[in-house]
């Protein structure tokens, strides 16, 4: 079963990946990979550090991280921006995104959790810390961890987009890897101060 869940994400990420390269082309193409890449550094940091949770033993990994870790950041990112550009009518990729915009990620982001916590629970995927606070088998620290990691990443790539090319490199080699590790330190920083 769990072999099936993680070649099945695999396949809907190649998916987001081709959409996101039919309909955006090379700007597509370079959003998806930056997206692997923050899943790839921040689920990495997770399992190396044993941070907010850990995963049964999988049979697909990049580094310590187990494969459907770190690309369901990257396509959950991607549908909540197209459901955002949808629902707003900006193309927020190419962009800071207004305030409305961020909202309309963080609202599907946050309905995501609803989706993904529980049933990564009821599948035995997925083991949030012992005495994690949850309701109805959804991590409180979720509701505030997966928005702010969609709206960060998509604050950090719309500036980005603002500059010439070497100055973009820059902020996204840089600011990636600070962003994937600054959100997971961060939330288990504030599960821990919360005591959440």
């Amino acid at each position: 079963m769990h072999l099936f869940l993680e070649l099945f994400t695999l396949a809907a990420f190649l998916a987001i990946v081709s959409h996101a390269a039919w309909t955006r082309g090379r700007s597509g193409i370079a959003l998806l990979f930056a997206l692997f890449l923050l899943g790839l550094l921040r689920e990495n940091a997770v399992a190396i550090r044993a941070l907010l949770y850990d995963f049964v033993p999988l049979a697909l990994h990049l580094g310590r991280a187990p494969l459907i870790a770190t690309i369901i950041w990257g396509f959950s990112i991607y549908a909540a921006l197209v459901f955002a550009e949808e629902v707003t009518g900006e193309p927020i990729a190419e962009r800071i995104p207004s305030a409305r915009a961020l909202g309309a990620v963080a609202l599907l982001m946050i309905a995501l959790v609803g989706f993904y916590e529980p049933f990564l629970a009821r599948v035995g995927m997925a083991r949030w810390q012992e005495g994690t606070r949850a309701t109805f088998g959804v991590p409180w620290i979720a509701l505030v961890g997966y928005p702010t990691l969609a709206v960060g990443f998509l604050l950090l790539w719309g500036w980005a987009t603002m500059r010439e090319k070497i100055r973009r490199l820059a902020i996204l080699v840089l600011g990636i890897p600070a962003l994937a590790m600054g959100h997971a330190f961060g939330l288990q920083a504030l599960k821990h101060w919360l005591d959440w």
